[in-house]
């Protein structure tokens, strides 16, 4: 366990919510870009393709800070990195969405992604920090701020752009409160030690940090798949029309955010190994049901149990790999969060490809076995518990 540094030291418990608010902030922000993306994409007058190329832009810049926040945290601390890359991303988050001219919006998606990333490493090697000095299973509260805050974000994106204010104001005003919220948040977030004052600060997957990273990758794939997929899914399975297909995603969304905030309790009680193994289970179970159904109801409830399953498997992975002996909380997260995200990024247009060589119902069935791979993979979790 760092110790907490005697010029910060508020409090676990407070730490605990300021963290928690980080989170949710995180969240929102990125449910806001979510439900801008089709209104930046008719504003700057741009096709598929290229919009495909500003998001890939953003994944590409997050992929980049990333292994680089590992060596940062570990030498000047998370707390001090996760408020630099938190107000950053507060102040990327109004500008994507108002910037005018395409060379702006590529540089500007750049560092949000970068903003993004940063911020992604950061606040999870603080969290895990504060979940240790608790000495009790907190990591999947912590997401479950970040899934609220994603549908808070998006209900508040659709109600911005109903009321005409989708062209860049609501979302500017959005990024100050944001700003405003983490400043009073601020003092409360614990600073602990920095666990390295020299070295590289760039920080790729290596020993135990590989196998953590696979099995994050595995889950965040099939969580990438369902924002791509999902919907032409239940369209083509179940009839649905494409208003009514989104609901396969919100079960998800939804049942992922609720079993996030039980997370805590049910491994205190039943284990990280078991919770582990029966997410594992979920996954599979649930993404064999949504493909295989032809009723609309019973496929909704198959993306709601891989929400259940797949809930806190990222939080135990990123809980393990901060407590990898021989590496720091951030080098840690930082690692195993590249590879979850390279997962993240690649699983939809290599499951497009598959798709178009037989359908999509054989790509989303092919990524179900993923399931079974993290059940049967999940000792790692107990070896670093």
């Amino acid at each position: 366990m760092n110790p907490v540094s005697t010029s910060n030291a508020p409090g676990i418990e407070a730490g605990r919510w300021a963290i928690s608010t980080v989170f949710l902030l995180n969240g929102a922000g990125i449910g806001l870009w979510a439900a801008h993306v089709p209104v930046v994409q008719q504003r700057m007058g741009i096709d598929t393709s290229t919009l495909s190329m500003v998001l890939l832009t953003i994944a590409a810049g997050a992929l980049l800070a990333m292994p680089l926040m590992g060596g940062l945290t570990s030498r000047f601390g998370t707390r001090r990195m996760t408020l630099l890359s938190g107000f950053a991303f507060a102040l990327l988050l109004g500008l994507i969405m108002k910037v005018d001219g395409l060379p702006l919006l590529f540089g500007t998606a750049f560092l949000f992604g970068i903003s993004n990333g940063a911020l992604d490493v950061a606040m999870n090697a603080n969290a895990s920090e504060v979940e240790t000095a608790r000495g009790l299973p907190t990591m999947s509260s912590f997401h479950g701020f970040f899934s609220l805050g994603g549908l808070i974000g998006a209900a508040l994106g659709g109600l911005i752009i109903g009321q005409g204010w989708g062209h860049g104001e609501g979302a500017m005003a959005m990024g100050a409160l944001t700003a405003a919220v983490l400043a009073l948040a601020a003092r409360r977030v614990v600073a602990f030690a920095p666990t390295h004052s020299h070295g590289s600060h760039f920080s790729l997957p290596r020993g135990a940090a590989v196998g953590l990273g696979l099995l994050a990758m595995l889950c965040f794939a099939v969580e990438g798949a369902l924002v791509d997929w999902s919907g032409l899914l239940m369209q083509e399975r179940t009839g649905a029309a494409p208003a009514t297909a989104a609901v396969g995603f919100s079960a998800f969304s939804i049942a992922m955010a609720a079993c996030r905030f039980a997370g805590d309790r049910m491994i205190v009680r039943f284990g990280a190994l078991r919770v582990m193994v029966v997410g594992g289970v979920a996954m599979f179970a649930g993404l064999a049901t949504a493909v295989l159904s032809t009723h609309f109801l019973l496929s909704a409830c198959g993306f709601a149990l891989i929400g259940l399953g797949a809930a806190n498997v990222v939080p135990l992975l990123f809980g393990a790999a901060s407590r990898i002996p021989g590496m720091s909380a951030g080098a840690g997260v930082a690692a195993v969060a590249t590879l979850g995200y390279g997962g993240l990024l690649l699983a939809p247009p290599v499951l497009g490809w598959i798709a178009t060589q037989s359908s999509i119902m054989m790509a989303l069935g092919m990524l179900s076995l993923s399931g079974l791979v993290i059940a049967v993979s999940a000792g790692v979790v107990k070896r670093h518990g």
